[in-house]
Order: structure tokens, then sequence, then C-alpha cells
């Protein structure tokens, strides 16, 4: 059998800028009405909208659901140390 990666298990679908899912999600590490931040395979991902609103939230499988007016989303990727990225 073969493995999958985490990131080819990663899946976004936002439908008509209304209704967000995703799957991989590890944590929510914090939400307002207006943005969400989350954690995605060791990746930092910032959603933000207007009215969102969490509809459903499984931490075991990684499944993530919310509604709103989303208008930007951004994956922040994690940078290394200063000296890691002046020495490659």
């Amino acid at each position: 059998m073969q493995q999958q990666s985490v990131s080819e298990l990663d899946k976004l679908c936002l439908d008509g800028r209304k209704r967000l899912s995703m799957s991989g999600v590890e944590t929510v590490d914090s939400f307002s009405d207006q943005m969400l931040k989350l954690t995605v395979s060791a990746n930092k991902v910032i959603i933000v909208g207007e009215n969102i609103k969490i509809t459903s939230y499984d931490k075991d499988k990684g499944q993530f659901n919310a509604e709103g007016n989303f208008t930007e989303i951004k994956y922040v990727q994690k940078k290394g140390s200063l000296m890691k990225r002046l020495f490659k």
C-alpha cells in the first residue's frame, strides 16, 4: 500500500465565497467573526472575511467547515532560522 504525504491529504474547498471546507486541519489557533487562524500540516492558514461562523470541526479527522463572506485565504509558510536562511 502506498502512503500519502500529509500535504496530499490537505484540501480546501470554497463554495461561492460563502462556504469553506478544509481537511487536514490540526488546530484552530484563533477565531473571530472576521478572521480564522488554523494550523494545517504544520503550516499556518489565515482566513479573512465577514460574519464567519465555524459550523463544524472534527479534530480527530481534521475536517473543518465554516460559513461567512470570505475575502482572503493566506498560507503562511514557516521560515527557517535567520542563520539557515543566510547560509543555504
